[in-house]
């Protein structure tokens, strides 16, 4: 039963609009009606850089992303206090929290994809994890959008740098695949969460996948 509680909270609290609210208050528009249409932190940035500036842009990014970040810790800490069994409370508490993010119920499934709900997790319970975690899904990125451009015959500079870690997406998601076993080997207790955090993300990237695959056959 107590699972059964802690799965619902996990949920509800993860589906809390974050990036909804703040575009809405710095904007006076809706995060999901441009830009990526994803109600996360990096559209957050697009939309109110583009009516607002840079600064306040980066503000809203911070506020979203570190509060996204937060929700997943906060419904794992609420859950240890109802159960005393770490591997189990934390991935049951953390799936169901970004499942919430990217599925809210109430925006009728429209919401976010979920990393940085992943990243809080890896962030508070093993620091050092998340390093290695974000680095595998770094190199990941640049080395895929690397081979890409030397197979189509466009230029290799660190420019591409920028570009490889915001849209190259099929890359990031190969280093997230990559970065699982790289959890695996240095802290057993975080694999499942973050095995099944990542097939959440992954799923909720396939659109974006496919428009990727077209312009990479196109």
């Amino acid at each position: 039963m107590n699972y059964i509680l802690i799965a619902l909270i996990s949920y509800l609290f993860g589906s809390f609009p974050t990036a909804l609210i703040v575009v809405y208050l710095f904007t006076k528009k809706d995060v999901r009606s441009s830009g990526s249409g994803n109600m996360g932190a990096m559209n957050t940035l697009r939309m109110i850089k583009k009516e607002r500036g840079i600064a306040l842009a980066f503000v809203g990014f911070l506020i979203v992303w570190i509060f996204d970040m937060s929700k997943a810790v906060i419904v794992s800490l609420i859950s240890l206090s109802l159960v005393h069994d770490f591997i189990p409370v934390i991935t049951i508490s953390s799936f169901f929290a970004i499942l919430g993010h990217n599925y809210p119920i109430w925006l009728k499934g429209k919401g976010g994809r979920g990393a940085a709900s992943l990243m809080g997790i890896i962030i508070y319970y093993h620091l050092p994890v998340f390093i290695y975690w974000i680095m595998t899904i770094f190199l990941a990125s640049v080395v895929f959008e690397y081979i890409y451009r030397i197979i189509n015959h466009q230029k290799t500079d660190f420019e591409m740098i920028p570009y490889a870690i915001s849209e190259q997406i099929i890359g990031r998601l190969i280093g997230e695949v990559i970065a699982i076993y790289v959890v695996y080997l240095l802290d057993q207790r975080l694999f499942l969460p973050v095995l099944l955090g990542t097939i959440l993300i992954i799923y909720r990237h396939k659109e974006r996948v496919i428009k990727q695959i077209n312009k990479i056959n196109s």
